[in-house]
């Protein structure tokens, strides 16, 4: 049987074929069926807050002071107060600086200053360059004659050549002691002056009876 073109259209057209292409019923590109469409993801709900809690109510609370700058004020007006020495800084080993005083000074028999001038020169050394400006000397005042256990510009100390009637005298740890006395004078018991014999006869007797 031969079939003109326009047969085979026709026939291609009718159900009794199977090759009638129902709607809705596509073919992809290797034959499977296509998929259909995917339904829209829905929009998600927007979720209220959680409420807050409310805040504290805040206790009103009468000022006060810092203890701690009080310290500290405190410690930096004790330190104001403390004057630095600095008579052992200046001189090496186990000396002393002691200020030079003015010539003709105001002393007492003993060679040590008046309280008045110690005082005012003593005020006069607050700083380094004030005893530069002075002028001091380095003593070891545990043996030094002349300014035994002080500095005498400062009210302090001895001298023990001054000491009336003596022959020989020295410093021993800062105290002055009398090894001899002069004619019609005895060393006394504790070494620190002459006395006269008599007197020191005397002495003795009264330290025998007791």
């Amino acid at each position: 049987m031969r079939f003109t073109p326009f047969a085979l259209l026709v026939l291609a057209a009718t159900p009794s074929f199977g090759f009638f292409i129902q709607p809705g019923h596509r073919r992809g590109a290797a034959g499977a069926p296509a998929t259909a469409a995917k339904a829209p993801v829905p929009a998600p709900k927007p979720v209220a807050p959680a409420p807050l809690d409310a805040p504290s109510k805040l206790q009103p609370r009468a000022p006060q002071a810092s203890k701690r700058m009080g310290q500290r004020r405190r410690s930096k007006k004790s330190d104001i107060l403390v004057k630095k020495d600095y008579s052992s800084f200046l001189c090496p080993g186990g000396a002393v600086a002691c200020p030079v005083p003015a010539e003709g000074f105001p002393a007492g028999p003993d060679g040590v200053a008046l309280p008045e001038y110690a005082t005012k020169l003593d005020a006069q050394l607050s700083s380094l360059g004030d005893w530069f400006k002075v002028g001091f000397e380095c003593l070891e005042l545990d043996s030094e004659l002349n300014q035994c256990g002080g500095c005498l510009a400062l009210g302090q100390g001895q001298d023990c050549s001054t000491i009336a009637n003596t022959r020989a005298t020295g410093c021993e740890k800062g105290v002055c002691t009398v090894f001899s006395c002069m004619p019609g004078y005895t060393v006394s018991g504790d070494k620190r002056e002459c006395v006269r014999a008599s007197d020191a006869g005397g002495q003795a007797v009264f330290q025998q009876r007791r």
